[in-house]
C-alpha cells in the first residue's frame, strides 16, 4: 500500500524483513543493528516500515512486538 508516497507494509511483510536480519546473523535486539543491515542492503522503504506513522520517530514498542513475536515461533 501506498499513502503519501510512502510505503506501508503488512505485519507479515515486517516479519520477513525481520526473519532475514536474524537468518544473517544479525542481533535483533538491536534496533539499530537490523536498521543498519537493511539500509547495506539497499532497503530503504523497508527501514521506514518501522517509524511511527507521519513521524521520524522509530516505533520502539511495535519493533519489539514484532521481534518478541518472530523469536516464539
Amino acid at each position: 500500500m501506498t499513502k503519501g508516497g510512502a510505503q506501508l507494509a503488512t505485519k507479515q511483510e515486517k516479519l520477513l524483513k525481520l526473519r532475514e536480519a536474524d537468518r544473517a546473523g544479525i542481533d535483533l535486539s538491536s534496533p539499530k543493528a537490523v536498521v543498519t543491515y537493511m539500509l547495506a542492503q539497499g532497503d530503504k522503504k523497508a527501514v521506514l516500515w518501522f517509524y511511527k506513522k507521519g513521524s521520524v520517530e522509530f516505533d520502539f514498542d511495535s519493533y519489539h512486538k514484532l521481534v518478541k513475536e518472530l523469536k516464539a515461533d
